[in-house]
């Protein structure tokens, strides 16, 4: 489904004004938070990781009752430290375990109030988690990341890196240049502005947002151990 420029353009503007990518420098050494990390108040009186649900952007247990969200962007520099950093380690500890389920949303606020590059590479995500690679995907698209709107990300670097994972061109291709997905895109968006979160990535444990102002490990293993002990 395509969007009206009108309508995308206002919502765009709305959101730039209310979230940025932020976070610690991702080129300097990770502390140790000064008080230690605890969820805070919930957010909503209903888990985020069980609305809009599609089969592959979740990892993990999906009967277990501590879910871990992030609200990401895919040029984000702070959601690239996660991923590619923080994320292999939880999935060690905790996701592949079944301790916890874990689920990627999109939070393209990069854009900077126009349709560009954080929305292709979420829209591309998409289109390979039909396929079922969205991980895969995932993972080649931080690993491709360059900056903010500097050309990684254009449609046809899209499919350039669709075609180094062996993903169908014609399916993939189709799917990109219908825009298929910006429907699910933007419904992401719209609940990151209902949650007020402040910007990328944000992380909900069970529906609480956790305070990782350095995106150190000790600011996830921390809030999801005391987690894991109330249930």
């Amino acid at each position: 489904m395509k969007w009206s420029n009108r309508w995308l353009g206002a919502l765009a503007a709305l959101w730039f004004a209310l979230a940025s990518c932020s976070g610690a420098d991702p080129l300097a050494a990770p502390r140790a938070p000064a008080t230690p990390t605890r969820a805070s108040q919930p957010l909503s009186t209903r888990d985020p990781a069980h609305k809009l649900p599609l089969p592959g952007r979740t990892l993990g247990n999906p009967n277990t009752r501590v879910t871990l969200v992030v609200y990401a962007d895919f040029q984000c520099p702070y959601s690239r430290q996660f991923a590619r950093e923080v994320l292999p380690r939880l999935a060690k500890e905790y996701i592949q375990p079944g301790e916890i389920s874990f689920t990627y949303k999109y939070f393209p606020v990069i854009d900077e109030g126009r349709i560009g590059e954080s929305h292709w590479a979420a829209y591309a995500a998409e289109c390979a988690n039909e396929q079922g690679k969205f991980w895969e995907y995932h993972d080649k698209l931080y690993a491709e990341q360059r900056g903010a709107n500097v050309g990684a990300f254009t449609r046809g670097n899209l499919k350039q890196y669709a075609g180094e994972l062996k993903l169908d061109p014609t399916q993939f291709n189709q799917c990109l240049d219908s825009d298929r997905h910006a429907a699910r895109v933007l419904d992401h968006l719209v609940e990151a502005l209902q949650l007020k979160l402040p910007g990328t990535p944000t992380f909900l444990l069970t529906g609480r947002k956790i305070d990782t102002p350095t995106l150190d490990y000790s600011e996830f293993w921390k809030p999801l151990e005391a987690e894991l002990k109330t249930r």
